[in-house]
């Protein structure tokens, strides 16, 4: 019979190869026993990798549609909370204005409004992650002009106004009429709404609220006018200013159902955001499910096979020792 040896130079690298390869499957396995998770996607599916592309694409959409639906809800409460202060501004001054009549001081009122004012337009100057939430389509840019501004150009307005009725019809033009001062000089935010967010399942909200909308124009028009309600440039007699004050707050008054319509448009969207949230976590729930499915392994099976080639590796350095200690003195002795 004929023996077939290999020099031990050869010997050495057979055994250094062995020991890469068996530590690289021992890494492998301890990787697929410690994570669940096949290392080699492609032999583990044997080759058919579309059906987990397709699931982690899924995935990938339905997170970032759950990122932006929860952006749109902190962007919608952000607004909710901004409609609130303008609102319970307003009513402070209703409240001031009707008491006027009664006998309280106009200086009262236009002290009150002339911290309410601010209050409001900084209540809409809100920002989002550098976003103006007021401004429709140019969100880059705060909506209102501050309130000395507003009152400035207000005051130049209406002081050529010979009376009370000059004064109120120069009020509704500078506020209302297109070109107006209020468009021109005061509303610096996009004509445009605000773009959707999309939400998944064919569905987008859109938060479309923006500083300029009737209703806050409103309310601005009326804690501006009584702002200036005592201002010395206006022609108005005590009694023109009196009536007037008490106007403004009936004013007011009305124009609390426009802000609360708005809150409640936009407590539609909100729960329309939070249906969208409940449904893309269940939906990233079964994707990740169905992932988990295709890529895990069976651990004892894993765990068996990595017993074995710890077995072999501790086997082979226990065999590369022995060698390595033989020498002709050994042999002979």
């Amino acid at each position: 019979m004929t023996l077939h040896s290999i020099g031990d130079l050869a010997h050495d690298f057979v055994s250094r190869r062995q020991a890469v390869s068996l530590t690289r499957e021992m890494n492998r396995l301890t990787q697929e026993v410690s994570t669940g998770q096949a290392t080699d996607l492609a032999k583990h599916l044997s080759g058919h990798l579309a059906p987990l592309a397709d699931v982690e694409r899924a995935l990938v959409m339905a997170e970032a549609q759950s990122g932006a639906a929860r952006l749109a809800a902190t962007d919608a409460a952000l607004m909710q909370t901004a409609l609130e202060r303008v609102q319970t501004e307003a009513q402070g001054l209703i409240d001031a204005a009707l008491s006027v009549p009664a006998g309280a001081s106009p200086a009262l009122l236009a002290t009150e409004a002339r911290g309410a004012l601010p209050a409001m337009i900084g209540a809409l100057n809100g920002a989002s992650a550098g976003r103006a939430l007021f401004s429709g389509d140019r969100t880059d840019v705060a909506p209102l002009a501050s309130a000395e501004t507003l009152l400035s150009a207000l005051r130049a307005e209406l002081a050529g106004a010979p009376d009370r009725a000059g004064i109120e019809a120069a009020l509704d033009a500078f506020f209302d009429a297109p070109g107006g001062g209020f468009e021109t000089m005061v509303y610096r935010g996009g004509a445009g709404s605000a773009a959707g967010v999309s939400l998944g399942a064919g569905e987008t909200v859109a938060l479309r609220i923006r500083a300029d909308d009737a209703a806050l124009r409103a309310q601005i028009k009326g804690a501006a006018m009584a702002a200036l309600i005592d201002d010395a440039s206006l022609s108005l007699t005590a009694g023109d200013r009196q009536a007037m004050a008490g106007d403004l707050g009936l004013r007011l008054l009305a124009g609390q159902d426009g802000v609360i319509g708005l809150r409640a448009q936009l407590g539609s969207a909100e729960a329309r955001i939070a249906e969208a949230e409940s449904r893309l976590g269940a939906e990233m729930t079964t994707l990740t499910i169905a992932r988990n499915d295709l890529v895990s392994v069976d651990i004892f099976a894993s765990a068996t096979a990595l017993e074995g080639v710890q077995f072999q590796l501790e086997l082979l350095y226990t065999v590369t020792a022995r060698t390595a200690r033989l020498n002709l003195a050994a042999f002979l002795s």
